[in-house]
């Protein structure tokens, strides 16, 4: 490690630690905060005063309605339920039963109340406290159809269950019917096929035209999103709300903010879904939904079990049949696509997804098709990924090595033109000398900007992997989550309060990286500083990814300590003294100038020029 690299990362630490130092309140300010803090809590201490004697008013009131109800005469509670619900007043009152369809992938619940589905269980995934898994969250989950006649939805009446036909191993099917009259009704018939993630609906309007004024039918859904995962941080900026326009892209509503978010939907909708970080429940148009709808996303405390509220608002056709398509399973990319419809676009693989859907899962379902051990299958995917890319690794160093024999001569043009006046005649004669050599000055620099798409491919299908979710290697308990080898007593601003072995072996082995790739290269007087600014980087590095995914942290390692490997062995197939023999054989045969020194001479010309 040289003087500068030195003299920067000691300025760094002293920088870190006088921020601390300065950022320390005073004695003073540590009295106001304390002061601070007890009128809060006093103010907390009078609002829960406050709630608990609300709280007892509202139950004091609760039983005394209670009490006037049970002595209330059954006409009068009749007539009340009449005004209220109108034709619907037998289906206002009932008691909620419970009926399930199951395969060998989910198991599903539904409530005669609303005819609605009111629990997913995935059978083959557990929460990260290995509690059973449940998409929909019962009693919160809200489906059905608006009733403008009564100002409600049918997600509040009791629906009668018509018919039921189950059998693990065959075609399910449910059966739901809500009257108006006699011969008009609302009817949900639910099918489950065996081995499947799909629950298909069927909306029958038989005789309703009369009763439903409105020239399209109002479908609303809600359900609050359940937390399953490790880091409640992480998995929520994961969880959004996910639509695809017909014919068109799929969009995202920002879930993220403090205050309810809502956005309406401006076209035909092929679906909509509620997407966990690595599950989804998607409802699926056979004909697409109507303009006209939304979405609506509403946060909840952090103290809250639940993550975030998400609705939606969709309109269809006022026709006697509409069908759809629930989705309740896995952020699989495999099982996605073959659903259809294009839910596979709930995964957010960035703007190079194309490596990722036709390279990277490819070759990582491929291994995983004979091999169980994640960190195995990491590692022969980055060996594989590594060796494809060797080819413009070694073009790439194989550049950097004419650079730097090309250093003396490069030199000899710095010392005949020493004066900052003389930039423009130093940067001609350098590049006239790289013509006559055949180097390209750009030849170090392609071959890597070609490998950087793959890079961040990796940075988006690592966090989305659902294979790596819960699977433990060496010191990961689960590498779709972050790693801990220690955990701190308290929490670092932008770091956390743990720390990550794989993320601090990532950042090493990119210091060593940067360390040989600077020693190949050629030079400049602001190396100092790039050396600096490669500190910098693996510092912040740690911060990044220390409560990231420990798979992408180890991949990144391996790719790291491949890296080196690689190196040493161009080293070994590249020798110094024939580069230069062959660089001076070109001289006395230069080559033209190339399209992109001519682009470069000219705009050299162009900046003297105005100088002037």
């Amino acid at each position: 490690m040289d003087r500068n690299t030195i003299i920067g990362t000691v300025l760094i630490a002293l920088f870190i630690l006088a921020y601390f130092f300065i950022t320390k309140p005073s004695d003073e300010e540590i009295a106001k905060q304390q002061r601070y803090v007890d009128s809060i809590q006093q103010v907390e201490y009078k609002k829960r005063e406050l709630t608990r004697q609300v709280e007892d008013s509202l139950a004091l009131l609760q039983q005394q309605t209670q009490i006037n109800e049970a002595v209330m005469p059954d006409s009068v509670k009749k007539s009340n339920i009449q005004k209220e619900f109108g034709r619907y007043a037998d289906a206002a009152v009932g008691t909620e039963q419970f009926d399930v369809l199951q395969n060998n992938k989910m198991s599903v619940t539904f409530s005669n109340k609303g005819g609605k589905p009111y629990r997913v269980h995935l059978n083959e995934y557990k929460t990260y406290y290995q509690k059973p898994l449940h998409l929909l969250a019962g009693d919160s989950t809200k489906f059905g159809l608006r009733l403008s006649e009564i100002g409600k939805s049918t997600n509040s009446l009791f629906f009668i269950k018509v018919s039921q036909s189950s059998s693990k191993d065959s075609l399910q099917s449910i059966t739901y019917r809500l009257h108006a009259s006699e011969f008009a009704y609302i009817e949900y018939v639910y099918t489950l096929a065996p081995d499947s993630y799909a629950v298909d609906l069927q909306i029958h309007t038989k005789g309703m035209d009369q009763y439903i004024k409105e020239s399209r039918l109002n479908l609303y859904w809600e359900t609050y999103m359940n937390s399953f995962e490790k880091s409640r941080e992480i998995e929520g900026q994961n969880t959004n709300i996910v639509w695809k326009y017909n014919e068109d892209d799929v969009e995202t509503l920002n879930a993220h903010a403090d205050e309810p978010e809502k956005e309406e939907l401006t076209g035909k909708v092929s679906w909509v879904g509620f997407k966990y970080q690595y599950f989804s429940a998607i409802l699926i148009a056979k004909d697409n939904f109507e303009r006209g709808g939304e979405v609506i996303a509403k946060p909840l405390s952090e103290n809250d079990s639940s993550l975030k509220i998400f609705a939606t608002e969709l309109f269809m056709p006022k026709q006697e049949t509409n069908a759809m398509t629930f989705y309740f399973g896995p952020n699989h990319y495999p099982t996605l696509k073959a659903q259809g419809a294009e839910i596979e676009g709930v995964l957010d693989l960035g703007r190079f997804g194309f490596i990722t859907k036709y390279a990277i899962i490819p070759i990582f379902n491929w291994l995983n098709s004979f091999l169980t051990n994640f960190g195995l299958i990491i590692l022969l995917l980055t060996i594989i990924l590594k060796v494809s890319l060797f080819p413009l690794t070694f073009k790439s160093y194989l550049s950097t090595a004419r650079m730097r024999v090309l250093k003396p001569q490069t030199e000899e043009i710095t010392a005949k033109f020493p004066n900052p006046g003389d930039a423009m005649k130093r940067q001609q004669a350098t590049m006239e000398m790289y013509r006559k050599a055949g180097v390209n000055p750009m030849g170090g620099c392609l071959p890597m900007l070609i490998q950087f798409p793959i890079l961040i491919a990796m940075f988006r299908f690592f966090p989305a992997s659902i294979e790596l979710r819960q699977e433990s290697f060496l010191w990961a308990e689960d590498l779709s989550s972050y790693d801990s080898i220690f955990s701190l007593p308290f929490s670092i601003p932008f770091y956390g309060d743990h720390v990550s072995l794989f993320t601090l072996l990532m950042a090493v082995s990119m210091i060593f990286v940067n360390q040989i790739n600077m020693a190949n290269t050629v030079t400049t007087p602001g190396m100092p500083n790039m050396k600096v600014m490669m500190w910098i980087m693996s510092i912040m590095m740690v911060f990044w990814f220390n409560s990231y995914s420990s798979g992408l942290s180890y991949y990144y390692f391996l790719a790291n300590v491949i890296t080196l490997l690689q190196t040493f062995i161009i080293r070994q197939m590249i020798d110094d003294k024939k580069i230069l023999a062959k660089i001076e054989a070109n001289k006395k045969n230069p080559k033209k100038k190339s399209s992109f020194q001519e682009r470069l001479e000219k705009m050299a010309r162009e900046q003297q020029k105005l100088r002037k």
